[in-house]
């Protein structure tokens, strides 16, 4: 199997069960503490990580790579991840890992506006099915807009906004190398965040063990493992294959979030949950189809 497509692979798996953690932090911890010391802490780990490997951090890197350095930090470490955050103290973080599948979808919609690419009459059909499953599971059927939906939402956002980083993720990757591109933006975004945590957050927000557990597992699991193997498939990997895979991700996260906190879903949500599923991977597998035929 090509590395890259088992990174792709891999990467859900891990990020799945980053998300139960990062769940459980947002009920504990400040959301700007979440937001400036997760990729902080990652972004050091990943440092350290590449100078121990003897590699430099480079000014010229930065500089010359400025502008999409800039634009991936600002779609998907601020823009993206701030609703994605306060969305998990509203809902739980069982369902976000079947709201995420809808990523591919939203990469589809930035690469016909951008790149032109055509979209085919099946995908806005397995979009709708897609969306039909997210609002029953988002729902479990009754129609009421509560502060949960309200996360739901703020998930689907985040996604939309997330989605369009992959056009650069997968530039930057090329050009400086998947884990230096990873330290870079976690870095620089932690750096901005941390301020407004240290004016804002208030002591309660920042003093509670249990979230500081989660948050560090989440930052392990996610900033430096699930990111760094996620911008080395784009290497080599469409980006829409990339996105498509992260289908993977609740086949662990969902009994971790069982074992660990007793998240369950209803049959309703359930059924939503399993045709979010199905629609992610037909959309996966066709663009695996279309990758093999032109490769």
């Amino acid at each position: 199997m090509n590395k890259g497509l088992l990174f792709a692979i891999i990467s859900p798996l891990v990020s799945g069960i980053a998300t139960i953690l990062l769940g459980g932090a947002s009920k504990l911890l400040h959301p700007l503490v979440i937001l400036s010391l997760a990729p902080l802490i990652g972004g050091v780990l990943l440092a350290l990580f590449l100078l121990s490997r003897g590699e430099k951090f480079k000014a010229k890197e930065l500089k010359q790579n400025s502008k999409e350095l800039f634009l991936l930090i600002t779609v998907r470490q601020i823009i993206g991840w701030i609703p994605f955050v306060i969305a998990l103290t509203f809902t739980d973080a069982i369902k976000a890992i079947f709201l995420t599948k809808v990523e591919p979808y939203f990469v589809l919609f930035w690469h016909w506006l951008i790149k032109k690419e055509p979209v085919k009459p099946r995908h806005i059909f397995l979009l709708v099915i897609h969306v039909s499953g997210a609002i029953l599971l988002s729902t479990g059927g009754r129609f009421t807009l509560g502060k949960a939906q309200l996360g739901d939402l703020f998930i689907v956002a985040s996604m939309a906004t997330s989605s369009l980083s992959y056009i650069w993720a997968t530039s930057l990757t090329r050009k400086i190398g998947a884990i230096k591109t990873n330290s870079f933006m976690l870095l620089i975004a932690g750096l901005i965040f941390l301020p407004f945590a240290l004016l804002v957050s208030p002591a309660s927000g920042w003093i509670n063990l249990t979230g500081w557990a989660y948050l560090i597992g989440y930052t392990v699991l996610f900033s430096t493992i699930g990111l760094t193997l996620w911008f080395i498939s784009l290497k080599s990997v469409r980006g829409w294959i990339v996105s498509a895979l992260r289908a993977l991700s609740p086949l662990l996260a969902a009994p971790f979030a069982y074992f660990l906190f007793g998240q369950t879903l209803s049959v309703v949500q359930i059924l939503g949950g399993i045709v979010v599923l199905i629609t992610s991977f037909l959309i996966a597998k066709e663009h695996l189809d279309s990758a093999k035929k032109t490769s």
